[in-house]
């Protein structure tokens, strides 16, 4: 039909635009358009035969044809799951109100608030729901990730994973404390069921669904993925309400350091931000910088400086030649041959791996077999570094950081009187008020150079009575003779002339450790 002005309009129709319900009038009868569609509608009104409502299958059958679903073959994705961030939102961080607590049967962490383990106090013997029955193995009925943060649901012998749980709308939990049992499992809609995840590429369990597009995915795959997944925080009148929302890849890039973002009416913000706000305290090591001590000038020599690892102190660049790894570096230059290295580990007893009731038994476990993990050499970073003398594989506890713990006061007058006297400090801080000093206490693991991609991370673990310990924990597999280092994760808002250079070379270094 060709477009035709308003003024043809009306005159085909004879009415006005306002009126033409009224104007227009039906072909034979004449009568005015608006009265012949109330006539047609009650007509169908009268002849529409009450047809039977659909009855709704009873919990029973819906039960079995879930579980007769889940029957299916498929292939279950084996996860790692590290210790270094919580299982459910990913963050790295935790606080006082809300610790990283660590199964010690499975190694899955967790925050209490994400877990619904707010009560727990004695962090050295938790176990998490799934491994309270080490007998009978657990899968989430949602995905076919293995392990995890798992929690049972109303639906026997179903459990699900918290995030899982987290991105399904028809899923809720009947216990905010204890986010426990999972309630609704059986009124997620069955196409859900039948969707491929772009991710493990399997049709298993219930998918959700991008937040622009029609792109599906298991929740739990999508955040090992490093997809983008945030948490809506809305009030509608006068209730606080919970929204999940999801990207795919395409909408926004992946990144597999990203953790739950949380929306509220207050701003956007992430476990990143918080980072770096002074208000929340992480592992980091404490900057020595701020003191204003003269040092004698750097020579321009190999020996400058060779007993100490990577100094939280200001320095100039020098334009030395970039010294070389020579310590147990197996596939690099080496100091010792590998006749040499095999001699080192040729007296050793390696014991077998020890199952542990508490986390104090695994740290007495840990100091007794340190020196069977790692020794000290020269770092191609900066003067004496830690290696690892065997493979030492992710998520394994690789040595704790030990030394006395004082209040942060102390530690500050302490490094006024080191740096007064040259003195190389190694401080840790554990909190806002406590701090370990390795200076004259502590053991190997002080020598622990910083890098920006390291193969280790540090996590502060209780042991109860309201002490913490921290612990070194390998961020990926790490080979015979490769150095170890973590980021020290110092203050990046620092004055510019307090900042530290980094000499890790790391291909994503950002030139000072602040």
């Amino acid at each position: 039909m060709e477009k035709q002005a308003l003024s043809e309009w009306e005159r085909h129709t004879g009415s006005k635009t306002r009126n033409w319900k009224s104007s227009v009038r039906v072909k034979g009868s004449l009568i005015p358009l608006e009265q012949w569609m109330l006539q047609m509608a009650e007509y169908h009104e009268r002849s529409l035969v009450p047809a039977k409502s659909v009855k709704r299958p009873s919990i029973k059958v819906r039960k079995q044809k879930l579980l007769t679903f889940l029957q299916e073959p498929y292939e279950p994705v084996s996860a790692k799951w590290t210790t270094e961030r919580c299982a459910v939102c990913r963050w790295v961080e935790d606080w006082d109100f809300n610790k990283i607590i660590i199964c010690i049967r499975c190694q899955i962490a967790v925050h209490q608030e994400c877990y619904g383990a707010r009560n727990v106090r004695d962090f050295t013997s938790w176990v998490c729901r799934a491994c309270e029955t080490p007998d009978i193995e657990r899968e989430c009925c949602l995905c076919p990730v293995k392990g995890g943060a798992l929690k049972p649901t109303d639906v026997a012998p179903l459990w699900v994973h918290v995030t899982c749980a987290w991105f399904q709308p028809q899923v809720s939990f009947a216990s905010d404390e204890k986010m426990e049992p999972a309630l609704g499992i059986l009124r997620i809609p069955s196409s859900s069921f039948v969707k491929i995840c772009v991710v493990c590429k399997q049709i298993h369990g219930s998918c959700t669904q991008c937040s622009k597009c029609s792109t599906y995915y298991h929740a739990v795959c999508a955040s090992r993925a490093g997809y983008r997944m945030e948490l809506h925080c809305l009030e509608k009148n006068g209730k606080q309400m919970t929204k999940m929302v999801s990207y795919c890849a395409y909408h926004r890039a992946p990144d597999p350091d990203n953790v739950l973002i949380i929306e509220t009416p207050k701003g956007t913000f992430s476990a990143k931000s918080l980072l770096q706000s002074k208000r929340h305290t992480g592992a980091r090591l404490i900057s020595t910088s701020r003191l204003k001590i003269e040092e004698p000038p750097l020579e321009d020599n190999e020996e400058a400086d060779p007993f100490s690892a990577a100094r939280c102190r200001v320095f100039k660049r020098t334009k030395k030649a970039k010294k070389e790894a020579v310590a147990h570096q197996i596939m690099g230059p080496q100091h010792h041959s590998m006749s040499a290295i095999l001699k080192l580990n040729a007296n050793r007893k390696m014991e077998k791996p020890c199952t542990f009731s508490t986390f104090r038994e695994r740290l007495q476990h840990l100091q007794k077999t340190e020196k069977d993990k790692v020794c000290f050499g020269r770092s191609e970073i900066h003067g004496w570094g830690l290696f690892a003398r065997r493979n030492i594989p992710e998520g394994e506890m690789v040595v704790e950081y030990r030394g006395e713990q004082v209040r942060r006061s102390v530690a500050d007058l302490r490094e006024a009187r080191y740096r007064a006297a040259g003195k190389d400090c190694y401080l840790f801080k554990i909190s806002e008020e406590v701090v370990v000093d390795a200076t004259d206490a502590g053991n190997i693991a002080r020598l622990i150079n910083h890098s920006c991609m390291p193969n280790c991370y540090a996590r502060i673990m209780s042991v109860g009575d309201d002490e913490s310990r921290i612990v070194l924990i390998a961020k990926t597999n790490v080979l015979a003779g490769d150095e170890l280092t973590y980021d020290y994760l110092f203050d990046p808002n620092e004055p510019d002339e307090f900042k530290v250079p980094c000499m890790c070379n790391a291909p994503n270094c950002r030139k000072f450790m602040n």
